[in-house]
């Protein structure tokens, strides 16, 4: 039974996220919509993922590389795929349900969460050669858990190092038989969510770095909602933490891997802090990614109901979480001691023209910061999204001061093979429409990681691999990458050419000439804030017309835009 004090504390743990709950649906945090990103970037599908089973679409969780540079994706349910270049052809590599001791549980949010190889992989005589890691959620709990936070049990999570000898192959062949892994950390889940999440090593250090090899584990609260066992501010154990471990090391709790030294919760001295942990204080940490040009890294701290947040990684960090959501007080209006987000959003008025049956946002992701894809004013995007509806946004680290609040964020509508603006669930929908599947309103979008030079989207819905198209778009005649005042200049000037007409003279529809049709496509993928001074959809001014209509488009778009936090 509760001692008095722990019954007192729990009450009030309970009203007061009662309180904040109501106050934060009637809370309208970030009043302004997310603005429509003016890059016109194609999307297409790239490979299919086989069903769990029959009609039952795989549920891709992770899309990475091995050092050698193949693909893999893994099914949530248990299989996991080595993908070709071309994306042709999907073969399994491994099955987590083939090992019956696993007892993968694989419904709702657990299952096969993520896997990553080590960046010795492919190295021979190196360490790390031939591992990779994954980790799962797990029915057989009859094993003693490393961590246990109290509470009951849903499940255990376990995170496993296999090894082979052919890191080439096709598929996995373990070096040893009998033993085909090795548990690494068993940690008891009290609830069945916010559980674990990405694991991965910090692929922007070579291997002169301190950092090259660690792993990085994400790691929930524990579940329920509000933190009910106090974990987020609990650094005395590893739950609401991003972790941060040498996976061939031995001096952890086991002696199955090791603590890093460089930890700043090993470095304190203090026997009430746990060495493992990387960054506390957060909720449900789920996805994390590095910028390769800079090291930062970014997680996405999935909110409770109001706030969703990207913190930048600092080791030794207390992102708040249960005292604060977000930047917005929780149960604590204190925020001495906490890391602010570099950006947030809230769940109300997220942006214009939702999909059907979309409310609002309610869960953040994140991929890694865009580099090397040569398309201009995509480099230094950070990739994020709000997974549930599968609205994508970016941020651009590079230019925003990173200080919070949603006012640096744009979404992304990726261009659909018609050229038209579409969203990741309109695709999803379609294809399961072609399949004879019912319609979902819930997209459960991931973003590819450790895939340079290219962006990589998945789902939960379709099993559908997609990637986005760094080309020309409609409308972008001076290949700037974005549709603006300075392309309708373009195509003002060659209106009238009807023989050979190419994209840089005007020609948005391919048609060889620069005409009133290639102004209407110019004219869907502008996005500029320009309704006072625009023109019915329908309408095709005259070219004698269209000089003032550029002097106030590019009025409008040489202004100054303002920023609010």
């Amino acid at each position: 039974m509760l001692s008095s004090q722990r019954l007192l504390c729990s009450l009030f743990n309970v009203l007061s996220w009662l309180v904040f709950t109501s106050f934060a649906v009637a809370q309208n945090f970030f009043p302004a919509t997310i603005p429509t990103s003016p890059l016109a970037i194609s999307i297409e599908e790239f490979a299919t993922i086989p069903d769990s089973s029959t009609n039952s679409p795989a549920r891709v969780s992770v899309l990475t590389r091995d050092p050698s540079g193949r693909l893999f994706a893994n099914d949530q349910r248990g299989p996991l795929y080595t993908i070709n270049a071309t994306g042709s052809t999907v073969t399994e590599y491994l099955d987590l349900r083939d090992f019956s001791a696993l007892a993968i549980n694989s419904g709702g949010e657990p299952g096969f969460q993520s896997f990553v190889f080590h960046p010795d992989f492919a190295t021979p005589g190196a360490d790390g050669f031939g591992r990779f890691y994954t980790i799962h959620s797990s029915n057989n709990t009859s094993a003693t858990p490393d961590f246990d936070p109290g509470g009951g049990t849903s499940f255990h999570t376990l995170l496993l190092e296999w090894r082979t000898d052919d890191p080439a192959a096709n598929t996995f062949t373990p070096a040893n038989a009998s033993q085909p892994f090795r548990e690494v950390l068993r940690l008891k889940q009290p609830f069945g969510n916010h559980n674990a999440g990405l694991i991965a090593f910090n692929t922007t250090v070579g291997p002169a770095d301190t950092d090259y090899g660690n792993l990085y584990v994400a790691v929930g609260d524990g579940g329920s909602g509000g933190d009910p066992q106090e974990n987020g501010q609990d650094p005395s154990n590893p739950y609401g933490a991003l972790l941060r471990i040498d996976p061939l090391g031995t001096n952890g709790i086991n002696g199955q891997y090791g603590i890093v030294a460089e930890n700043a919760l090993a470095a304190d001295g203090m026997s009430s802090t746990l060495g493992e942990i990387y960054a506390y204080g957060l909720r449900n940490p789920q996805r994390f990614g590095w910028d390769a040009t800079t090291g930062n890294m970014y997680i996405a701290d999935i909110g409770q109901n109001a706030v969703e947040e990207i913190d930048l990684g600092v080791n030794g960090a207390d992102y708040g979480w249960d005292n604060r959501e977000g930047s917005f007080s929780f149960e604590n209006p204190s925020s001495v001691g906490f890391t602010d987000p570099v950006a947030e959003y809230d769940h109300v008025n997220l942006v214009s023209n939702l999909p059907a049956g979309v409310t609002g946002g309610r869960a953040i992701t994140v991929g890694e910061v865009a580099r090397g894809t040569g398309f201009p004013g995509f480099d230094g995007q950070l990739l994020l999204g709000d997974f549930p509806t599968g609205l994508i946004f970016m941020l651009d680290v590079d230019s925003d001061p990173l200080d919070g609040g949603q006012d640096g964020l744009t979404e992304l509508q990726p261009l659909d093979s018609s050229g038209e603006p579409v969203r990741l669930l309109e695709l999803i929908n379609d294809a399961r429409a072609a399949r004879g599947l019912g319609s979902t309103s819930r997209a459960d979008l991931r973003f590819g990681i450790n895939t340079p030079g290219e962006v990589y989207i998945t789902n939960k819905r379709d099993g559908i691999i997609r990637r986005l198209v760094f080309d020309a778009s409609p409308g972008d005649f001076n290949g700037d990458g974005e549709v603006d005042a300075d392309d309708l200049v373009i195509w003002n000037a060659q209106f009238g050419l009807s023989v050979g007409a190419t994209v840089e003279e005007g020609d948005a529809d391919g048609d060889f000439d620069v005409d009133g049709a290639d102004f209407l496509r110019w004219q869907q993928q502008f996005t500029g804030s320009v309704e006072a001074a625009s023109f019915p959809p329908a309408n095709v001014p005259e070219p004698s017309t269209c000089g003032l209509i550029i002097l106030g488009l590019l009025t409008i778009s040489y202004s100054a835009p303002y920023r609010r936090k």
